[in-house]
C-alpha cells in the first residue's frame, strides 16, 4: 500500500471514530435521532458557508 493510500485510510479510520464518538454522545445527552439529523444538517450548511466565503475570497 502506498503512502497515499495509507493515509487516505487513515483519515476514513479517524473520521468514522470521530463521528461514532460524537454520535455516541449525543445519544447519551438525550438528543433523538431526529434531533441527531438536524444537527448534521446544521454542521453542513455551515461548511457548504465557509466554502461558498473561502470561493468568494479567491475570486476577489
Amino acid at each position: 500500500m502506498n503512502t497515499s493510500n495509507r493515509s487516505n485510510e487513515l483519515l476514513r479510520n479517524r473520521n468514522s471514530a470521530v463521528a461514532k464518538s460524537f454520535y455516541r454522545q449525543l445519544r447519551g445527552e438525550g438528543f433523538s435521532h431526529e434531533q441527531i439529523i438536524e444537527l448534521s444538517t446544521t454542521l453542513l450548511d455551515l461548511v457548504t458557508e465557509d466554502m461558498r466565503q473561502g470561493q468568494r475570497a479567491e475570486m476577489s
